[in-house]
Parts: C-alpha cells; sequence; structure tokens
C-alpha cells in the first residue's frame, strides 16, 4: 500500500484506534514529525525513539500492509461512525487551547452545538429532591435563555440536566467516558438515544473502548472545555464533579455553585467551591449577567411560576403552600392537607406539573420550580 494515498486524519483515526497508543503519544509522534503520513513512512525510527511496545509497531506495519488500512477505514463508513479531529477546521476551537486536548472526536448527532453558548451542568450521582429540583430549575431557564446543556450522561444530575433540557425543547450535548457505541449506564440506554436524535453525542475515545473508571475523570475537561462556565449542583467534598470544577478553573473559565443545606453532605462540594471564589448562585440570573455576552436575547426569567399561578384554583393554590423548592414526598404532602383534598391529590399534582409550577422526582418526591 502506498501511505500517501491515506490522508492525514485518516491516519490519525487508524493510529488512534490502536490499542496502548493514545492521544499523549499521539501528540508526541505528530510534534516529532508534523505529519502522521510520515510518521508512518519511517515508524522504525519513531517506534524506536519513543520506545513503543512490540506489539504497537507490529499493528502499524500490519496496517502498512496492502489494502488493510483501506478495509478498515471502508468498516468505519460503513458503521456509520463519524469523527472530527484538530485537522479539521470544524473542531471547536475552546477545544485547541485546554491543557491536554484531545485530537479527535467520535460524535452522534447535531456537531454544531459545539459552536454554540454552553453551560456544563455536574453534580450527584445520588442527589437529594432539594438537588434535582435545583437542576430542573436552573436548567429550564438556562434553555429558554439560549445555552446549550453539556453534560455526562451519568446518573442523578447529569441525567436530570439532560432530560431536563429535552423536556424544554433545549439543546443538550454528552461527554462519554466510553466509546461512542457503548452505552453506559445501561439504564441511560433511552437517554442516550435521545440525545443522539436531538443533541449531539461525543466522545475521545474509538468505538468499543468499554466504560473503564480511569477514563470518566478525563472526560470531565473535555466537559469544562466546551462550555463558558460550569455549574455545580450538589457534590460531596471529594466527589467527581469537582474535578470538573477544577478543570473549568485550569482552563480560565467560570465555575458556578448552588449553595445547599449546611447539615447535608453534598453541601461540601459546592460550599468549598464558593469558598475558594466560586459564584454563589440562587437564581439564573446570577449565571446569566456573568455568561450574557455570549447569546443574543436576554429573556425575563422567573416570571413564568408568577404567570402561571394567576390561573391557579383554590385546591391548586393550597398544595402550592405546602410544597417547597426543596421537595416533599407524597407521603408528607397528604398529611398536611384536608381530608377532602387528599382524595383527589394526584390528579392536582398533575395538574400542577402540566402547568410548570410543580416538579415531579424520583421516588415520589415533588418540588416547587
Amino acid at each position: 500500500m502506498q501511505v500517501n494515498l491515506v490522508s492525514e486524519r485518516d491516519w490519525l483515526y487508524l493510529l488512534a484506534s490502536i490499542p496502548g497508543l493514545g492521544r499523549v503519544k499521539l501528540r508526541m509522534i505528530y510534534e516529532r514529525t508534523g505529519s502522521f503520513t510520515a510518521a508512518v513512512k519511517k515508524w522504525d525510527t519513531i517506534s524506536c525513539e519513543l520506545g513503543l511496545p512490540a506489539v504497537i509497531t507490529k499493528a502499524i506495519f500490519d496496517l502498512q500492509k496492502e489494502g488493510a488500512a483501506y478495509i478498515i477505514l471502508h468498516e468505519r463508513i460503513a458503521k456509520g461512525i463519524q469523527y472530527v479531529c484538530f485537522l479539521d477546521d470544524d473542531f471547536p476551537e475552546q477545544l485547541r487551547h485546554i491543557p491536554d486536548p484531545p485530537l479527535l472526536l467520535f460524535y452522534r448527532g447535531d456537531l454544531q452545538l459545539l459552536h454554540k453558548p454552553a453551560i456544563g451542568v455536574v453534580g450527584s450521582r445520588k442527589p437529594t429532591p432539594y438537588g434535582r429540583a435545583s437542576c430542573a430549575h436552573f436548567v429550564k431557564e438556562l434553555v429558554q435563555a439560549g445555552l446549550v446543556i453539556i453534560s455526562g450522561v451519568a446518573y442523578g444530575i447529569d441525567g436530570e440536566a439532560h432530560e431536563t433540557t429535552i423536556k424544554n425543547n433545549g439543546k443538550t450535548v454528552g461527554v462519554l467516558g466510553c466509546g461512542i457505541d457503548q452505552v453506559y449506564p445501561l439504564r441511560h440506554r433511552a437517554l442516550y438515544e435521545k440525545i443522539a436524535a436531538l443533541g449531539l453525542l461525543i466522545s475521545e475515545y474509538p468505538p468499543g473502548t468499554p466504560p473503564v473508571p480511569g477514563l470518566f475523570p478525563e472526560r470531565n475537561r473535555i466537559i469544562s472545555g466546551l462550555s463558558h462556565g460550569t455549574l455545580v449542583i450538589e457534590a460531596a467534598e471529594k466527589s467527581g464533579s469537582l474535578i470538573t470544577a477544577d478543570c473549568a478553573l485550569e482552563q480560565g473559565k467560570d465555575v458556578f455553585a448552588i449553595p445547599g443545606p449546611i447539615f447535608s453532605s453534598l453541601s461540601a462540594g459546592p460550599h468549598n467551591l464558593i469558598k475558594q471564589g466560586a459564584k454563589l448562585v440562587t437564581r439564573s440570573a446570577d449565571i446569566l449577567e456573568e455568561l450574557g455576552h455570549f447569546f443574543h436575547t436576554k429573556p425575563e426569567l422567573g416570571s413564568s411560576q408568577t404567570a402561571n399561578e394567576n390561573f391557579l384554583n383554590k385546591e391548586e393554590l393550597t398544595i402550592i403552600e405546602v410544597v417547597t423548592h426543596e421537595g416533599i414526598h407524597v407521603d408528607d404532602l397528604v398529611c398536611q392537607l384536608e381530608p377532602d383534598l387528599r382524595k383527589s391529590l394526584h390528579q392536582i399534582l398533575f395538574r400542577l406539573e402540566a402547568k410548570g409550577v410543580l416538579v415531579s422526582l424520583a421516588g415520589g418526591y415533588f418540588a416547587k420550580r
């Protein structure tokens, strides 16, 4: 096979697909030769200089055999595997300038979302009702303001952020810690497909890469790198979400934190961030005033609930007075109501949720938006 007949970006794909040849080595190879094509041509020298294992060297020589590379490239096309790399003009500019930038991104969905104003939303994988309600409230208003929501498709706050965005007809980007063809966690398969169809899924790891624990902290730098700021909603003192916040600070990005109850262990992360200089936020306007120059419209936020409450009947207003922003379980709600309201409680809650005044949370909790 003539090496020159394979494009630079295709050689990057081929090399990145070799197990054990990660972005650090690939970057070193490119910096030494200025071209992946040139590197493949003199692979004997390059492999010796970098001390690459024999198994990697053999894999490169196998690719140079007649037709071997073309077979793999045709398989990629047949499988619908799409990627954008640092050699492309449409590679997201903001990722070119972060520490340890990715060399390529595999994707499913609308790649143009990487070029729109965005905010990262991260938090606990086991949030409280207060955390879920906070996420639903803030994400809805940030979406209405025109921001793309970026998160990691994990349980908890990540999933809540993606679901709320989709529910409110917004755009969301999911950054994976595994191959683009892997669904993790498995219970998020439906969410995975919704994001791919209505938003964007991306991964820097080749298809087939399993969800190895060490990859998830790495992907956090991409969440913050693609975002103009990162919002942290509930996180324990040593939560993985704080890695994203640290990446954002290292990248010179804004970090926003929602305060929580002082007796909750999940408030420790946001509170520590606030002590270290993160912006304390209690309303969406606190975020939008910092990021407002990234988008064109400045909608009036916080008015939808007031408008909806003007159309509530006496029974609905009674329920609203009992439900808090922190969330209340339906059983506790029943105990605080008069007997005549208890019988129709579920119907009233359904109406209030439809009117956008309440949000239904996992485990039978409801919270005021």
